[in-house]
């Protein structure tokens, strides 16, 4: 009797551990670093606002080094807690010509505190948090 007892205590502690396991993060919400140089006035870093809207997710995407790019909306592939999308980046010389659109990949994952991934290979942590323009 005290082995059935012991077995099926150990069978509820894995199946509810398993079951936290396979619990995913909240894929929605902002994820930012983006902050202002006190010094030189300039904006940096990068913030992610992603969305869910008509059966699928959408991220708006805005990078500063400076000053603030535009904003850009990009759907999102999500496969369990990893996200996958691209931006296409407008670059504008200053003499008026523009150099072929580039396309910037975000692989990564979402986790309870943030985003975790790389943009073309380049390595990005973003924490969940408020906007920069909140």
């Amino acid at each position: 009797m005290r082995r059935i007892a012991l077995a099926v205590c150990l069978l509820c502690v894995l199946v509810s551990s398993s079951s936290i396991a396979q619990v995913r993060p909240r894929i929605t919400g902002f994820f930012s670093d983006m902050r202002l140089n006190g010094e030189t006035g300039d904006v940096l870093g990068t913030e992610i606002w992603i969305v869910y809207a008509r059966n699928r997710y959408w991220a708006t995407v805005q990078m500063a080094e400076g000053s603030p790019e535009r904003p850009v909306v990009v759907p999102v592939e999500v496969t369990g807690s990893r996200i996958r999308f691209v931006v296409p980046m407008e670059v504008n010389y200053g003499d008026g010509s523009r150099a072929p659109d580039l396309m910037l990949v975000f692989e990564g994952r979402v986790t309870g505190v943030g985003l975790t991934g790389k943009f073309n290979g380049n390595p990005i942590t973003l924490k969940r948090s408020r906007s920069y323009w909140e």
